[in-house]
């Protein structure tokens, strides 16, 4: 039989009149806790520095130590679960295992580190890990402790499972008995429309607001988001008019699903309780990804029944009217739009007026509430008039606008540049392109892409080509050519001759842009495809234009995050169902799809799009361009670490969670902020602001 020799236990046999030296050093084994000897003037579990077999205590001759050869944590596999407000915590002990098979509680001289500190904090003096709550998954707890024969180390498993259930009012005291065992009956199931089934998000976006289609009053809804290691229940009553069919998910309960599990999809269910026959009808699940990315900045987009452009900050669902009051243009109208927003995220041009196209210039890190909001230059409305442009782009170092004017050669216009700064016109070297509209710069620098042969002026034309210009040097181009021909894609979904709207990506490698009837996108038909700089590889974005033929205005944000970029569009789809979202309207709103990196070529990149919160569903919004926000200071408000400059996102004192920084004497782990893959653990990389595991 194995002798178990506990750790206190060797301390009353090996009583010394001197005391154990605390910090570990030490003469002789008489100045090292029981269980341990002297070695190198250090103190270490069992055995003589040549690692012999069997020794005697030097304070009790009698008591003979063995050497420990191994250790193991105990206990080796834990599963702790996290109701709301629940912090569980776990205690973990190393136990020594001797040559000779006997044991020891080993309580000093253990180091402890743990891989995932976003599923909760590891002491790293006791061993105790205690989860945060708030999110899920599982993490691996190692001990390491010096021995005569070197180090010895031993792992635990910890996962930590998030449970939330949420009742509404109303709902009756049963509710979780009714839905005990639900039937399938696709013509009375609850019918899920949004979010789309396969849509990939950000996790920073906003919670979703699930919608369905099916419901009367007196049913009641069971709404279930699940991953691996987090469930969120939401039991939810329809009381009659104003319930509609729909649950705004919790910030908090999104936020454990969005950011556990990064790599596991998370399934969303609706199930419905009939009223009228008393049965549980199953709901058809969709399924989720949550990138690993937190997409920072803000949305400007034109809101066209109230003329202006209207903000929306990333992780929040209000538009803001930043600027109530633009200057008026010659016929004394306040409105602005056919906007772009430069690369840094601090300037915005737009065209004055209804139709007059006077442009102008705007500082977005000013007040701009004044009646009129300054302007950066000043405006002349009256003959002769500032310049006058109808679409505008921005040079990479926002020192250039690129303008398409209504005068020249072609219905489309001409390719102009100005100062932003002073409003001037810049005199250029090289041959411009004639009949040009709808300019892009690529973030390179390199080449401006554009539409051309339009047959009408820049926003309702329905031929078009897109071709692009190269950017020899400062105010200097070279040559220019058509990469892509509108009439080649005539008996494409939906058929027609217009190309419209390139946008470049970040990596100034591939253009998107939209093609069908033509380009406005009231009442025209349109879908969203995607090629190389020189035109090859063209490859409709089917995932992201679903069933439907109304998708213009592709624009990329400026971001590569979690291994795809991210493309802005507008559609005339239906967003969720009529009481709520804008089923039926037929009303222009602006989506988010994920384009894979990594696609092989000659396929389809794209996913199914997220809806933009905090767009007026009573609106039609068009014209999205997404700047960069600067990264958030240590203690303002995140919900995710990649959000933060310098830091993760940790709860505070009070239990708010803000950007903090992380603790010095460690490397930053899975999903931490870093500045250079040298901040990050073994095995991880700093893509974007964030260690990441690279792809296997």
């Amino acid at each position: 039989m194995r002798r178990i020799l506990s750790l206190a236990a060797l301390a009353a046999l090996a009583c010394s009149p001197s005391s154990p030296t605390p910090s570990g050093s030490c003469v002789t084994t008489a100045d090292c806790p029981s269980g341990r000897v002297c070695v190198d003037e250090r103190c270490v579990v069992g055995g003589t520095g040549d690692g012999g077999a069997m020794d005697a205590d030097p304070m009790r001759p009698d008591v003979v130590v063995s050497p420990v050869s191994s250790i193991r944590v105990e206990p080796p596999m834990v599963s702790l679960v996290a109701r709301a407000g629940e912090r569980p915590t776990q205690d973990f002990e190393v136990v020594g295992v001797r040559e000779d098979g006997s044991e020891i509680g080993l309580g000093a001289g253990i180091s402890w580190a743990i891989d995932a500190r976003s599923i909760g904090d590891l002491d790293l003096g006791s061993g105790t890990f205690s989860a945060n709550g708030v999110i899920g998954g599982a993490a691996t707890i190692t001990a390491t402790v010096s021995s005569s024969g070197g180090e010895l180390t031993a792992s635990a498993s910890v996962t930590v499972r998030l449970e939330r259930e949420l009742v509404g009012p109303g709902v009756p005291a049963d509710v979780e008995a009714r839905f005990a065992a639900p039937v399938a009956d696709d013509a009375r199931r609850a019918g899920l429309v949004y979010p789309l089934d396969g849509a990939v998000m950000p996790q920073n976006v906003y919670p979703a607001d699930i919608q369905w289609t099916r419901g009367v009053e007196g049913d009641l809804f069971r709404v279930t988001l699940a991953k691996p290691s987090v469930r969120v229940v939401a039991y939810l009553a329809h009381g009659g008019a104003g319930f509609g069919l729909h649950w705004l998910v919790n910030a908090e309960a999104w936020r454990a699903v969005a950011q556990t599990e990064p790599d596991a999809r998370a399934s969303i269910t609706v199930d419905r309780w009939e009223a009228a026959t008393g049965e549980a009808i199953a709901g058809t699940p969709r399924q989720v990804l949550f990138a690993r990315a937190a997409l920072t900045g803000s949305v400007y987009y034109w809101d066209i029944q109230r003329g202006r452009i209207v903000r929306i900050d990333d992780g929040t669902a209000t538009p803001d009217e930043f600027m109530p009051s633009p200057p008026a243009a010659m016929d004394g109208a306040s409105c602005v739009g056919c906007h772009s927003v430069s690369n840094s995220g601090r300037y915005m041009a737009g065209r004055l007026g209804g139709g007059e196209n006077i442009g102008a210039v705007f500082d977005l890190t000013t007040d701009l509430t004044g009646a009129p909001a300054p302007s950066i230059f000043p405006l002349q409305t009256v003959e002769p008039t500032s310049t006058r442009w109808w679409f505008s782009a921005w040079s990479p170092d926002d020192t250039r606008l690129v303008l398409s004017s209504f005068e020249g050669t072609g219905p489309a216009g001409i390719m102009r540049f100005m100062d932003p700064l002073t409003g001037a016109l810049v005199p250029v070297t090289g041959t411009l392109p004639t009949n040009v509209t709808q300019p892009d710069w690529s973030p390179d620098g390199t080449r401006i892409a554009y539409v051309t042969n339009a047959n009408a002026w820049g926003g309702a034309f329905t031929t078009g080509d897109i071709g692009t210009l190269d950017v020899t040097g400062p105010d200097t181009f070279g040559a220019s050519r058509v990469i892509h021909a509108g009439a080649s894609l005539a008996g494409s979904s939906p058929p027609g001759n217009a190309d419209s709207y390139p946008s470049w990506s970040p990596d100034s490698r591939h253009i998107a842009f939209a093609h069908g009837s033509g380009t406005r996108s009231e009442d025209q038909q349109s879908a969203l495809y995607v090629m190389g700089r020189d035109g090859a590889g063209v490859v409709r974005l089917d995932a992201a234009n679903g069933p439907s033929t109304t998708n213009f205005q592709p624009r990329f944000s400026p971001f590569d995050q979690g291994g795809y970029f991210w493309l802005s569009f507008l559609s005339r789809r239906d967003y969720g169902n009529a009481q709520v979202g804008t089923a039926g309207t037929d009303f222009q709103q602006i989506w988010v799809t994920a384009i894979r990196k990594d696609a092989p070529p000659g396929t389809d990149p794209s996913s199914p799009p997220y809806w933009l919160s905090g767009q007026r569903t009573t609106s039609r919004n068009i014209s999205a361009f997404w700047a960069p926000r600067p990264c958030r200071p240590d203690g303002e408000s995140c919900s995710v670490g990649s959000e933060c400059c310098g830091g993760d996102c940790r709860p505070d004192e009070s239990g708010a969670l803000v950007c903090s920084p992380p603790p010095p004497d460690r490397c930053r782990n899975d999903g931490e902020t870093c500045t250079t893959t040298e901040d990050c653990c073994e095995g991880l990389e700093c893509v974007g602001r964030v260690c990441l595991r690279p792809p296997s």
